[in-house]
């Protein structure tokens, strides 16, 4: 008796085709369109209910899916604040360890030393920059394609225009 949405959903497709599922045969003089309908406003009524728990279902998923992601956010604020303060204690040390010169500093547990770090390269004017390190992406404008779609009703070559549909919970 519990059945899935997709089992509601072929039957009512059944009975919506007018294709007669198999009705137990008429008593007290009903007749085989009345056991019809009843029949349809029964799936009806399992669609609606069907429909209506998944909804309920996804709603409490939602303030789920809310809740942890103010949780997640908290969490990684607080992770940036711990990694700004390690940050800051690393370059204190390694200041303090450059100006008093001290090369390695030996403990039970670690090592402390100050090294030498990768080069890196720090752009000061892109424009003076040779045209051989520039990097170039490229890029389609959809949202502009689709202005031009419904300005002119002209597909550029190229793209395909999807229709597609979505759920819509209030």
């Amino acid at each position: 008796m519990n059945d899935t949405l997709y089992e509601i959903t072929r039957e009512l497709v059944l009975l919506n085709n007018y294709e007669e599922p198999e009705l137990p045969e008429p008593q007290n003089g009903e007749d085989r369109l009345e056991l019809f309908r009843q029949a349809l406003d029964n799936l009806n009524m399992k669609f609606l209910d069907k429909v209506t728990n998944i909804v309920k279902f996804i709603k409490n998923l939602e303030y789920y899916r809310d809740a942890v992601a103010t949780e997640a956010k908290r969490l990684s604020d607080r992770k940036r604040s711990f990694e700004s303060r390690i940050d800051w204690l690393k370059n204190y040390v390694k200041t303090t360890m450059e100006v008093t010169q001290s090369e390695k500093i030996k403990y039970s547990l670690f090592t402390i030393s100050v090294g030498k770090s990768q080069p890196s390269v720090e752009v000061i004017d892109i424009e003076k920059v040779d045209a051989q390190f520039i990097k170039v992406k490229k890029e389609v404008d959809k949202t502009k394609i689709l202005e031009q779609v419904k300005a002119t009703g002209v597909i550029p070559d190229g793209v395909n225009i999807n229709h597609g549909t979505h759920l819509i919970i209030r």
